[in-house]
């Protein structure tokens, strides 16, 4: 079951009460916070490689958090 899945059906188990809105915003909270993880843990991996590595990847040390987080 995916986040947008249990996102759907949060919204459309609840209504359109207060409860509804708590689990929307929950739901977006986690998905920010698995986001914000798997961004920490590419950047972590990227640390990891030589300064050769990462040139034949086409990257460099200075752009590590932009990849991890945003990608190419």
């Amino acid at each position: 079951m995916s986040l947008s899945t249990l996102h759907s059906d949060a919204v459309h188990n609840a209504g359109d009460g207060l409860l509804a809105r708590v689990q929307t915003q929950a739901v977006k909270l986690f998905e920010a916070l698995a986001e914000a993880y798997a961004a920490h843990r590419t950047a972590a991996e990227l640390r990891t490689l030589s300064d050769h590595a990462l040139r034949d990847i086409g990257i460099s040390r200075d752009d590590i958090a932009r990849v991890a987080r945003y990608g190419r």
